[in-house]
């Protein structure tokens, strides 16, 4: 790894050591990930499939308990140590999202969750997913929506700080045209994200939430997603 890759792997190992020994295990909406998983129904027995950004590994074992074949990276080696210990005999390893020590058409699938957003260097990721991803091979994934994202963070933080934790934010625009720009075609997939993981963030923003909760997020725009859930299409 490059000094500002370092640098990014201190702090990620910091947050996950503080928030593990608050006894938070999971950073995303792991259940609306694996309804997303479960709804587009993408996945085959036979498919080679990465995680990038894998955390602990929770969706490395939900998978691998489905007898998928899935490799798991996560930068922090306090997340991956905490992972192995917790899940046991399954493949999780220590390394950055904009260098995959992978050969070329490893994967039929790349998947991460609330990940795109934390990339400085998002060019340089989505170049190397696809070159990891095999002829027709996805990418899918979730990231905030740029629209969402900044009222939220500024209304908990009530400040702009939030910017150095999220250079990535893109509006579903952007994140399309940036996709197709490395060579992806594009489908947005909308779920409801409103679950316990979600109205427990929401609290953040006081009676806000009481109304939020109550929205289904998927007979609203796409603009108004607070996530954007993506399917990109490796284009020969």
């Amino acid at each position: 790894m490059d000094d500002d890759l370092k640098i990014q792997q201190q702090l990620y190992d910091q947050t996950w050591q503080k928030g593990l020994n608050a006894g938070k295990e999971q950073r995303s909406n792991l259940q609306t990930n694996l309804d997303f998983l479960a709804q587009i129904d993408l996945l085959k027995t036979d498919d080679k499939i990465l995680e990038i950004g894998c955390g602990i590994g929770t969706v490395v074992n939900e998978l691998s308990e489905k007898n998928y074949d899935i490799t798991g990276i996560d930068i922090s080696q306090h997340a991956i140590d905490y992972g192995k210990e917790k899940y046991g005999d399954i493949n999780l390893q220590v390394n950055a999202a904009e260098i995959l020590p992978f050969e070329d058409q490893s994967f039929n699938v790349v998947l991460s969750f609330d990940l795109l957003e934390h990339i400085a260097k998002i060019d340089k990721h989505i170049s190397e997913v696809y070159r990891v991803l095999k002829n027709n091979g996805c990418y899918l994934f979730q990231t905030p929506n740029k629209y969402s994202n900044m009222i939220f963070e500024t209304l908990t933080t009530k400040s702009l700080k939030w910017r150095r934790a999220h250079p990535s934010l893109h509006s579903p625009r952007q994140l399309k045209k940036r996709l197709n720009k490395h060579g992806f075609n594009t489908k947005f997939v909308k779920m409801n994200t409103i679950n316990q993981f979600t109205i427990k963030k929401l609290k953040k923003i006081g009676y806000l939430a009481d109304f939020i909760k109550y929205i289904n997020f998927q007979k609203m725009p796409l603009s108004l997603q607070t996530n954007l859930y993506v399917i990109a299409k490796k284009i020969n």
